[in-house]
C-alpha cells in the first residue's frame, strides 16, 4: 500500500507538482533536471519532462484537500501581486507564507524519484503538516527573474565527504515567470553540536543586491523588487549553482 509522504496515511491522491492556477500562467512545455553532487564532483545529471501530476499516488486525500489546499490559498495573492508587478514590499507573515509553501514544494519534488532516497525525512514531513514547521539549519531566498516565462526546478545533492558522519546539504531552486525560490537545506551529524554554526561556500556575486532571504524569517518588510535581478535561464543557473558543498565553521 502506498503511504502518504506527509502523515503515512493510505495515498489516494496525485498531487500536483505545480498548483493549477500557476500552470494555466506557465503552460508545462521545458524539461527539469535534478543533479548531484558531492565533494564537489559531480555525481550525474537526470532529465526529464516535467509532468503536471506527480507520476504516482503519493499524498491522502486528507492531505491535499486540507493544508495543502490551504497552503496553496494562502500563497497564491502573494505570487499574483509578484508576477503582475504590483507588490512593493514583503511583510513577515507573507515571507513566512512563501518559506512553508518553498519547503513543502522542495519536499513533494522528491516525489518526482521515488527510487532514490529522499533528503527530507519522515519526521520532517510529518511536522511540515501537523505545524508547517521547516527544518532546522533550512535558508530559503527569493529573487526576480527577467526573460524566464518558464517554470524551472533543479535539485542539488551536496555533501562534504562520503560516508554516514558527513555533513549533508540539499538545495532545490525553483522559478515561474519572474519569481525565483532557492531553499537550503543542512543535516549535520547527531554528534555536532547545534550551537555550531554551518556555513557555505558561495561564489562571487550581487548576490545581496539579487535576492531577499525569507527564512530564517525577518521581522518586518522587505522591499520588493530587489535592485538586480536573474536574467534567464543563464540566471537561474547562476543561482543554482552558486552554493558549493558546505563546511563545518569550528570559529
Amino acid at each position: 500500500m502506498r503511504t502518504c509522504m506527509f502523515c503515512q496515511e493510505k495515498a489516494s491522491s496525485k498531487e500536483d507538482i505545480w498548483p493549477q492556477w500557476l500552470t494555466k500562467r506557465f503552460p508545462l512545455s521545458e524539461a527539469s533536471h535534478m543533479e548531484g553532487e558531492r565533494g564537489g564532483h559531480k555525481l550525474g545529471t537526470w532529465q526529464t519532462k516535467t509532468p503536471q501530476l506527480l507520476p504516482s499516488k503519493c499524498v491522502c486525500g486528507n492531505c491535499n484537500n486540507g493544508w495543502m489546499s490551504k497552503l496553496e490559498s494562502e500563497m497564491k495573492p502573494i505570487v499574483v501581486s509578484i508576477l503582475d508587478e504590483q507588490l512593493r514590499a514583503l511583510d513577515a507573515s507573507s515571507q513566512a507564507v512563501i518559506a512553508v509553501w518553498a519547503i513543502k514544494t522542495a519536499m513533494a519534488l522528491e516525489a518526482l524519484y521515488p527510487k532514490r532516497m529522499f533528503f527530507y525525512s519522515e519526521n520532517e514531513r510529518q511536522n511540515m503538516r501537523a505545524v508547517s514547521a521547516i527544518p532546522e539549519r533550512t535558508s530559503i531566498w527569493i529573487a526576480k527573474c527577467v526573460n524566464q516565462p518558464n517554470i524551472y526546478s533543479v535539485g542539488k545533492d551536496l555533501r562534504t565527504a562520503p560516508g554516514d558522519n558527513e555533513v549533508k546539504a540539499y538545495v532545490t531552486t525553483m522559478a515561474f515567470g519572474s519569481l525565483a525560490l532557492q531553499v537550503l537545506s543542512i543535516r549535520t551529524p547527531a554528534s555536532l553540536p547545534k550551537e555550531i554554526s554551518i556555513t557555505y561556500d558561495s561564489r562571487e556575486g550581487p548576490w545581496d543586491k539579487t535576492f531577499l532571504r525569507v527564512w530564517p524569517l525577518i521581522p518586518y518588510s522587505q522591499q520588493w523588487p530587489t535592485n538586480y535581478g536573474l536574467d534567464g535561464e543563464w540566471g537561474l543557473e547562476a543561482l543554482t549553482e552558486r552554493l558549493s558543498p558546505i563546511i563545518n565553521d569550528q570559529g
